[in-house]
């Protein structure tokens, strides 16, 4: 054998030696890190030490990871922030106009197929969190909508309770959610993971109030406070209801 094949042979060995050595090292297993989003809301993010946290406008802060097309934008509602909620909102609907709705993790996702990303849009309306997702890893969107969990405290400051309950909520809902009104048709979904009683009743830090909220069989949505007062929509008429009185009128000027 010559100098010629003695060199191609070796060439050939050392290739294959290190193809499987990559193979063995390699892990497209997809690491992750849990991060506070707030004082009652966590998530796991994929782990990069390079994982961008800003605040880009008025109580919106924006998590971004370039290396994967990931962003993640937040906001706790109690913050009472006009511009944040707008902000939400329009983002959430303009993503929409160009996209079809899709089910990740049992819930709504929204894919424009433009440019192949995703959207995630949660929110628990008894912790006030609001969550958006962006990325076109559906695999990643998965896990970190299931990872999503709430806090929910007492009124001494000690948790009641945690919760992966996440409300899909439209743009609609978000506003009357955020504003911790009746209107909300998610707050149901998220008020028995809170319960500290037999009655029902959780504590709202923004209400500083023990409530209780629910839908009877009307299709009437109520909130209960034990120390008032204590609020009901209608979805049907759209009428809103203060102690049984009717002030839908002023409840739409105070909400606007």
């Amino acid at each position: 054998m010559d100098l010629k094949h003695i060199l191609l042979v070796v060439l050939v060995a050392i290739v294959v030696i290190g193809s499987v050595a990559f193979l063995i090292n390699y892990d497209e297993t997809v690491k992750y890190t849990t991060i506070n989003l707030s004082n009652t809301c966590t998530m796991d993010i994929p782990s990069n030490d390079n994982f961008q946290n800003t605040t880009i406008s008025e109580a919106v802060r924006q998590y971004n990871d370039t290396s994967r097309d990931l962003t993640v934008l937040f906001y706790n509602s109690e913050d009472n922030s006009t511009v944040a909620r707008v902000e939400f909102e329009f983002t959430i609907t303009d993503f929409k106009s160009n996209a079809t709705e899709q089910t990740v993790a049992n819930k709504t996702v929204w894919y424009n197929e433009g440019n192949g990303t995703y959207m995630a849009f949660l929110g628990n309306s008894v912790t006030h969190d609001n969550i958006i997702i962006f990325t076109d890893d559906v695999e990643i969107l998965e896990h970190m909508i299931s990872s999503v969990n709430y806090i929910f405290y007492n009124e001494d400051g000690t948790v009641n309770s945690t919760s992966n309950t996440i409300n899909n909520q439209t743009s609609a809902d978000t506003a009357a959610a955020n504003n911790g009104s009746a209107g909300s048709t998610v707050s149901s979904s998220s008020s028995s993971s809170a319960t500290n009683s037999n009655d029902g009743y959780y504590w709202s830090g923004q209400d500083q109030d023990y409530i209780r909220e629910y839908t009877d069989s009307n299709g009437v949505q109520h909130i209960d406070r034990r120390n008032g007062p204590n609020e009901a929509y209608d979805p049907n008429t759209q009428k809103h209801y203060t102690d049984g009185v009717e002030d839908t009128d002023a409840y739409n000027q105070d909400f606007n």
